[in-house]
């Protein structure tokens, strides 16, 4: 799944991305809406990464989502 399918489905996508990264607030899915900068920006704050990192992990992310069963 690639970013724009994400934000499309943002609402159902929400409750997966805090099954990845469980440090997520609601305050911070609620200021991320879909926006894929802010993501990687609340996880260099929440998880104490670097920029590389953070994209690292949302690449590593989109590549769970495209197949089924991807909720740790």
């Amino acid at each position: 799944m690639n970013w724009s399918e994400i934000e499309d489905r943002w609402e159902p996508m929400k409750a997966l991305l805090v099954s990845y990264w469980q440090k997520l607030s609601d305050e911070d899915l609620a200021r991320i809406i879909g926006r894929r900068d802010v993501l990687a920006r609340v996880l260099r704050e929440r998880y104490g990464l670097n920029a590389a990192e953070a994209e690292d992990a949302i690449c590593a992310f989109e590549k769970d989502v495209r197949r089924p069963g991807a909720v740790k």
